[in-house]
């Protein structure tokens, strides 16, 4: 089970600061980096393993089942062949307590063998090199495992559902069409912004949580009555059923634009 919410560092442990009595000590190298010139290769060097993370970050699904979350440090080898060896997953269980050892240890073996395998599978380097001979460089990453609790309307994997939306195929054009036909319904110029000829656009965005309740509303417009009423208009949606990402409740966020122009 893929998921994209991580938190990753690299820390090159055995670099150091060199002056110009030093023999000079290049960094370990992939085939992507090698065109760039040498003052490039160790951003390259991060931007690839970051890269590599990201498209091989699996969430284990046992751990996902379970709500379980955690931070897992893992140091490896780049060798002086460039081979990546020596890798050592130490995974932290967060937020959760467990009653026994053996409880404890399975759920830090699943994210530790997660985070293993995407090391694992990076490519071979060119290696280190100091005085032109190659060398062992050993680093740290730490890999996030977070279950994520929010998320924009576009991630979702099922948007928040309305009654009418239930037995439909595509849910997120019903979701979209019904707070179309919720504005239309129940739009009404405000009697003072007709008399003033106040008109223009506005922006309403708000929270659909995990708990099935709105939130955090803001509005952006030229004139505060027409927020209010746009406001109003929102406030009176319905109940729905909360949106899904994996099969899990979470809180998203949703905006639309509310026009209000006057007949000439």
């Amino acid at each position: 089970m893929k998921n994209t919410v991580f938190i990753f560092f690299l820390i090159s442990i055995n670099n150091y600061a060199q002056n110009s009595t030093e023999i000079k000590e290049t960094f370990p190298v992939f085939p992507v980096c090698e065109l760039l010139p040498e003052k490039f290769h160790q951003d390259c060097f991060n931007e690839t393993v970051d890269e590599h993370i990201q498209n091989n970050f699996v969430y284990p699904k046992q751990a996902w089942d379970n709500d379980l979350e955690a931070m897992v440090k893992v140091k490896f080898d780049i060798d002086i062949n460039g081979t990546i060896k020596n890798i050592t997953p130490n995974s932290s269980v967060i937020g959760v307590s467990f009653f026994d050892r053996e409880s404890l240890n399975l759920a830090k073996k699943l994210f530790n063998d997660s985070a293993k395998k995407v090391i694992e599978s990076l490519p071979d380097a060119i290696p280190a090199k100091k005085g032109n001979i190659a060398i062992k460089k050993t680093f740290l990453v730490s890999i996030k495992y977070q279950i994520p609790r929010k998320l924009g309307f576009d991630d979702v994997d099922s948007p928040p559902i309305f009654e009418l939306c239930s037995d439909e195929e595509n849910k997120k054009l019903c979701f979209i069409k019904f707070i179309e036909d919720h504005i239309s319904k129940n739009f009404k110029y405000p009697k003072r912004a007709i008399k003033k000829g106040e008109e223009g656009n506005v922006f309403i965005q708000f929270d659909m949580t995990s708990d099935g309740l709105y939130t955090n509303f803001t509005t952006i417009g030229e004139n505060r009555i027409l927020e209010d009423e746009a406001y109003r208009i929102m406030i009176k949606l319905p109940s729905f059923e909360p949106a899904k990402y994996r099969d899990k409740y979470v809180t998203t966020t949703y905006g639309t634009t509310i026009s209000f122009k006057l007949n000439q």
